[in-house]
């Protein structure tokens, strides 16, 4: 139970599970401020909160009955709790059918009804929950996505060396040669770009005469 730190009276009554991290504390999810709804924040923000392990049950079905139980006796009216207890179904595991299927649908291409249901979400400053990890766009989508992106689609197709917003000039110490860029300047005195930009940003020795004009 979660009590107000200013009068120790319940606002949140609520059922944790052991975790599977072994790592963690055994009632660490009695602890967590996390995924708690907007009511519980609100109430822990403004007075604080204290944790109170009621009880320890032997098995989830036990939890949630007392949970009913304790929610029911101290009134939904007094609490935060979206729901009168007894939600959930901790420690199951799905059988390899229902992973099965889970996987091949979201393995899938996707519809056009999911495909607007993203565009609308969009429009309402979120995704809406409808974009998963795993999820994969439909062929056409993502080559779409791609030509935008690529060749001449992309305003920086073409954009190296000098002709680079990021370039900068290089200039040999020894000789006085100056070079628009790092990789006018690797090309010169034939190291690779990136080990040359790696000597003259001092992320390794510089063992030559050029520096970063």
């Amino acid at each position: 139970m979660h009590r107000r730190a200013t009068d120790s009276s319940v606002f949140y009554v609520g059922k944790g599970t052991a975790p599977r991290n072994h790592k963690k504390p055994l009632h660490s999810r009695a602890h967590d401020t996390s995924s708690r709804n907007s009511y519980w924040k609100n109430v822990a923000t403004k007075y604080g909160f204290v944790v109170e392990i009621f009880a320890s049950c032997a098995d989830d079905k036990e939890a949630q009955r007392l949970e009913r139980e304790l929610i029911a006796s101290i009134g939904r009216s007094n609490l935060v709790n979206l729901t009168d207890g007894g939600d959930g179904c901790a420690g199951l595991v799905p059988s390899k059918e229902t992973r099965a299927k889970i996987s091949a649908n979201s393995s899938r291409p996707r519809s056009e009804a999911w495909i607007k249901s993203i565009r609308a979400a969009r429009k309402n400053g979120g995704n809406g929950g409808v974009v998963k990890k795993g999820d994969k766009l439909p062929d056409w989508w993502r080559k779409r996505i791609s030509s935008a992106v690529t060749g001449s689609g992309n305003s920086m197709h073409g954009r190296v060396g000098a002709a680079h917003h990021g370039s900068r000039r290089v200039i040999d110490t020894k000789n006085g040669a100056q070079y628009d860029s790092v990789l006018i300047a690797s090309e010169a005195v034939g190291m690779k770009m990136k080990t040359l930009y790696n000597m003259l940003s001092g992320h390794r020795p510089n063992k030559t005469n050029l520096r970063f004009a």
